[in-house]
């Protein structure tokens, strides 16, 4: 899990560093990244690993892919929604991304029904369901087109 928490927090790093050098000519994509960057990929990332610890569970093979297909699921998202400047078709990408995004969850919180109760078990459940709720929207919102 630390592995996972430090590629969250050198997300956050690098939407910072996105925020400070866009500041002067901020774009709606760049303003989106450094969002998504530190929100998502970084904060959502380091809840979910770190509560996932607390957890009386092994770290086994199911839970590191739940991860990788969450970091893969956030890099599609990112590169659907910086093709889609240039392609409405790249709206697929970002679909692809929600896709490995949904498949994380289900198998993140799949296995937290392993363990015996506990509070650590019920906040990362609550983790779980707020990117499963939230995730449609956002796509809804990103197949949408964009007034300038």
């Amino acid at each position: 899990m630390d592995f996972f928490i430090g590629v969250a927090i050198v997300a956050i790093i690098t939407g910072g560093v996105t925020s400070a050098f866009s500041a002067r000519h901020p774009s709606r994509f760049v303003m989106w990244l450094t969002a998504y960057l530190v929100l998502v990929v970084g904060v959502i990332q380091i809840g979910l690993a770190s509560i996932y610890k607390l957890i009386t569970l092994p770290v086994g093979w199911l839970i590191v892919l739940g991860f990788i297909l969450f970091n893969l699921g956030n890099i599609a998202v990112i590169i659907g929604r910086w093709l889609k400047s240039w392609h409405k078709q790249a709206r697929f990408v970002v679909y692809l991304g929600g896709l490995l995004l949904a498949i994380a969850m289900i198998i993140m919180g799949g296995l937290s029904f392993a363990a015996s109760f506990s509070w650590a078990q019920v906040i990362f459940l609550s983790l779980v369901v707020i990117i499963l709720v939230t995730m449609p929207i956002g796509l809804v919102l990103s197949a949408r087109p964009h007034k300038l």
